[in-house]
């Protein structure tokens, strides 16, 4: 149920109720349950910049695949992750540097859960692989343009892993 609702609370109570209604009180089975819930998730593009500031591969994996099957545009896509990626290595360069997390945090003006995620984010990678992937975004862009070969969704899905 969760898989599906991606936190959609709504959408989580509206199944719930659902269940109710189609099948009679006592314990359900897992075949069932999936049968009867809808992918009702959403996606969005600030989800995948989380998801990838997490470390969470399966969920950018998921945020992934559901963007593309939403149909939203791989340039759109790409503007998000290439984003992250600037955000990241303006934070790897500045505690290269030893200047305090808090402090970039600040000058960056991050706000909100990105607060916690960005740091050790950064912390992951080194400023030389971010240079690169921002190397490749500009490939990426070419290619989700018509100018290169490719599938454009599973390269974006490869730089998202790598980070």
């Amino acid at each position: 149920l969760t898989d599906k609702v991606e936190g959609n609370l709504l959408a989580a109570h509206q199944e719930i109720q659902k269940l109710g209604l189609l099948f009679p009180p006592g314990a359900l089975r897992f075949d069932d349950v999936q049968q009867a819930v809808l992918d009702v998730s959403r996606y969005d593009v600030f989800k995948l910049g989380n998801a990838v500031l997490s470390g969470d591969p399966v969920r950018v994996a998921r945020v992934m695949d559901g963007l593309k099957a939403e149909g939203e545009a791989a340039v759109l896509v790409l503007w998000a992750l290439a984003e992250e990626i600037r955000y990241l290595l303006k934070m790897a360069e500045g505690l290269q540097r030893n200047v305090p997390g808090a402090q970039l945090i600040r000058d960056l003006r991050i706000w909100g859960d990105r607060q916690k995620l960005l740091e050790p984010a950064a912390r992951r990678q080194s400023v030389p692989r971010l240079r690169a992937a921002l190397q490749e975004c500009a490939r990426l862009d070419r290619m989700s343009k018509g100018l290169e070969p490719g599938d454009v969704f599973e390269d974006l899905l490869k730089l998202a892993l790598s980070l």
